[in-house]
């Protein structure tokens, strides 16, 4: 019986130009989503805050938070090793080619590579914008939480609650653990610490459903002490839904900082509404560590906001705080002046564009902006 062979039809027109412009449809779905949902913050807020990105995050994000190491951790350190291999590849590819009569293979292996590249490229901007960039647009906390919007606080009041919240630090500081230094240390291992980071949350979820999340645990960072290099404290990879914490840094700031991280995966993007989403959840933590660590750092970024209005107001701050909060703060300053450099300042650098990028006029500097939402909160 004879053999039939059986050749592959050539691709139609239309097949080559879909898989030659095919990238480009999740390119143009985020760029949509970034020029038209700041356009309509109530429909951000039900389809994809409270809709998509909910229902993504509690699903994936809880399997992921399964995992006991950090994912994000492994890809930062695979990506050089990665990129070395695509580039010998690459190399190894380019001269065999030479060696071949035509060009054509070579100029067909470089179209490839490009596509791979923008599919690639065009993928990740999608599915940033998707579980990330949209929660930019979403309504204000401010009007989520029926505070007063738009006011305009006295230096008195910002000096109030700069002594309100170094009385509340220095209270919730008596009986914690200390180090030979007599500075706060964790009460339980970093592990237990950050696992039960979401219990603040559990507290306020009621009060705030839109904070509800089944993901409760952050993740530290092996390598912390290098990154540290950097100034950064924590990171959401919105790509691996995944939360991560410098435990480098001391100690009383571990606990703010996995409740920073945990408001990204809970749908806010903005930094001030992080900050102050994790001030409430560790002022109502079971935790004493985490109590302190809400008030202190609250404290930080107020007292950061009175010396820049009024610096002589400062020393009236200082004196509501107690000789073990001082110590704390103390430390906290020798220990980031050991990281100053390039480094750091390409990271802020960086860090301040992109923020700026999501239009966010004052980019790194709104993390700070936490303070009027702290002065409308107790001011009700």
């Amino acid at each position: 019986m004879a053999h039939r062979t059986h050749r592959r039809k050539p691709a139609s027109r239309a097949a080559r130009r879909r898989r030659a412009w095919g990238w480009l449809l999740p390119l143009a779905l985020a760029a949509l989503m970034y020029f038209l949902l700041p356009l309509s913050p109530a429909f951000t807020e039900a389809v994809f805050s409270r809709g998509i990105f909910h229902w993504i995050s509690c699903t994936v994000g809880w399997v992921i938070a399964q995992i006991p190491v950090s994912l994000t951790e492994i890809v930062l350190l695979a990506i050089p090793a990665l990129l070395l291999v695509l580039l010998i590849v690459a190399i190894v590819g380019l001269f065999r080619a030479r060696r071949k009569p035509s060009d054509l293979p070579r100029f067909h292996s470089l179209l490839v590579a490009l596509r791979t590249v923008a599919w690639s490229v065009s993928c990740l901007l999608f599915i940033y914008m998707l579980l990330h960039g949209a929660n930019y647009y979403r309504l204000p906390a401010a009007e989520l939480c029926d505070l007063p919007g738009n006011q305009t606080y006295s230096d008195e009041q910002v000096l109030q609650l700069c002594e309100d919240l170094a009385d509340r630090a220095s209270q919730a500081r008596e009986g914690l653990s200390e180090d030979r230094d007599g500075c706060m240390c964790l009460s339980a291992s970093v592990h237990d610490t950050l696992t039960h980071a979401g219990d603040g949350y559990d507290v306020i979820d009621d009060r705030y459903p839109f904070l509800h999340s089944t993901v409760g645990t952050a993740k530290p960072v092996l390598v912390s002490h290098l990154w540290s290099y950097t100034g950064m404290t924590g990171v959401y990879c919105p790509f691996l839904l995944e939360t991560n914490v410098n435990i480098d840094q001391p100690d009383f700031a571990v606990p703010f900082t996995a409740a920073h991280e945990l408001a990204h995966i809970r749908g806010f993007a903005r930094e001030d509404e992080c900050n102050f989403f994790a001030a409430l959840a560790c002022f109502e933590h079971p935790s004493a560590d985490y109590r302190y660590s809400g008030c202190l750092m609250a404290y930080i970024y107020a007292y950061n906001e009175l010396y820049r209005r009024d610096p002589s107001l400062c020393a009236q701050a200082d004196a509501h705080c107690s000789a073990a909060v001082s110590r704390d703060l103390a430390a906290q300053s020798d220990y980031w002046d050991a990281f100053e450099g390039g480094v750091q300042e390409l990271s802020q650098s960086l860090n301040d564009s992109f923020i700026e990028s999501q239009r966010v006029p004052d980019g790194a500097a709104s993390y700070d902006r936490v303070v009027d939402l702290l002065l409308a909160y107790f001011s009700e």
